[in-house]
C-alpha cells in the first residue's frame, strides 16, 4: 500500500523526515496486520518491517491502536477520492434523455460504492476487529467513532453532489442514507465471507437492491 506524504499531513504537516517515518511505519503496519490481526500484531514486527526502532514507533503513535486509526484514515481518503472521481465520470458521461437514466446511473454507482469486494475481504475483517476492540475499550470509542464520521461526511459529500447533478432530492437526511448503504455493504460482504465463497459475492444486492433503495429514497416530488 503506497502512501503519499501529502495523505500523511494533518493539521499541522510534520517535517518531511518525520512524514517518511510514519508512511513507511502505516504501510508496514498494514501488512502485518493484514498477517496476524492487530492484537497479535507485535510493534517490534512493525518496526522491522519498516526498517525503524520501537523509539521511531512510539515518537511518532502512542498505540498500536492509534496506528490502526492513521491507517484507517488514509484508506477511506483514499477510497472516498477514488469514488467521487469515479460516480463523477458516470454522471457526466450519462444520457440523461434515456429512459430509466436515473435506474442505471444508481445502479452504476451502487457498483462504483462497493468497488470490489472480493479485494476487501482483509481489509474490512481488520476494521470488525478494531469496531469489536473500540467497543470494548471506552477510550477508544470517540477517535473511532470521530474517524467513522470522517469518512461518512465525505460520503454523504459524493452522494449530495450526484443527486444534485441528477436533478434529485431524497427524502431523508443523506448522512442516514449513507448509513444504510453502508450497512448494505458490510452485510453484503459479511454474508459472502460466512458462506466461504468471498469470491463469489451476490451481485444482486447491487444491481437490483441497492438501486431500489436508491429510489425509495427520493422524494416523491422528484420521482
Amino acid at each position: 500500500m503506497a502512501i503519499s506524504e501529502a495523505e500523511l499531513a494533518g493539521p499541522r504537516r510534520p517535517s518531511r523526515r518525520r512524514a517518511e517515518t510514519r508512511r513507511r511505519v502505516i504501510e508496514a503496519a498494514y501488512d502485518v496486520f493484514a498477517e496476524l490481526g492487530i492484537r497479535d500484531a507485535p510493534v517490534e514486527l512493525i518496526c522491522e518491517r519498516a526498517g525503524f526502532t520501537r523509539g521511531a514507533f512510539y515518537s511518532n503513535f502512542a498505540s498500536k491502536e492509534e496506528l490502526f486509526l492513521a491507517l484507517y484514515e488514509i484508506r477511506m481518503r483514499e477510497r472516498a477520492q477514488r469514488l467521487r472521481e469515479a460516480v463523477e465520470q458516470t454522471v457526466r458521461t450519462a444520457d440523461r434523455d434515456s429512459p430509466g437514466v436515473v435506474d442505471r446511473v444508481l445502479r452504476d454507482v451502487g457498483m462504483l460504492f462497493m468497488e470490489s469486494l472480493t479485494a476487501d475481504v482483509t481489509w474490512y475483517l481488520l476494521n470488525l476487529e478494531f469496531r469489536a476492540q473500540a467497543l470494548r475499550q471506552p477510550e477508544l470509542r470517540a477517535p473511532t467513532a470521530a474517524a467513522e464520521r470522517r469518512f461518512h461526511d465525505a460520503l454523504t459529500d459524493i452522494l449530495q453532489t450526484m443527486l444534485d447533478r441528477l436533478d434529485l432530492r431524497l427524502g431523508l437526511d443523506p448522512r442516514n442514507a449513507i448509513v444504510t448503504i453502508v450497512a448494505l455493504y458490510e452485510t453484503t460482504l459479511e454474508r459472502a465471507i460466512l458462506d466461504d465463497r468471498p469470491g463469489h459475492v451476490d451481485t444482486s444486492y447491487l444491481t437490483e437492491v441497492l438501486p431500489r433503495l436508491f429510489t425509495s429514497m427520493i422524494a416523491t416530488d422528484h420521482r
